[in-house]
């Protein structure tokens, strides 16, 4: 699936001067969270922004923001978890049926 950073597609330079030395460090540690270099993870942030600039007037219909992406990635890599206790399924399902669950 093609993405925004092919190399197919044209990109710019940008230089950006007078960056505080604590908002690139927390940049850093936030593109370290995510596994990304900084590099990426300021073109997916400028890529973002520009986005949520241009839907202003309101979000495209049906579509998740990360971090609803973010969420149900999480919500879906714990399904693969194992279970905090045991659990009987035939004596659940056998309660449920009993009408006692």
């Amino acid at each position: 699936m093609p993405t925004a950073f092919d190399e197919e597609t044209a990109m710019g330079d940008l230089t950006i001067h007078g960056i505080d030395d604590d908002v690139i460090r927390r940049l850093e540690l936030r593109a370290a969270a995510r596994g990304r270099s900084l590099d990426d993870e300021l073109r997916l942030s400028l890529d973002r922004l520009s986005r949520d600039e241009d839907r202003s007037a309101g979000r495209v219909k049906g579509e998740a923001s990360d971090d609803e992406r973010e969420a149900r990635l999480r919500r879906i890599l714990a399904l693969g978890r194992p279970l905090d206790a045991p659990f009987d399924l035939k004596a659940y399902s056998d309660a449920l049926s009993d009408g006692t669950e």
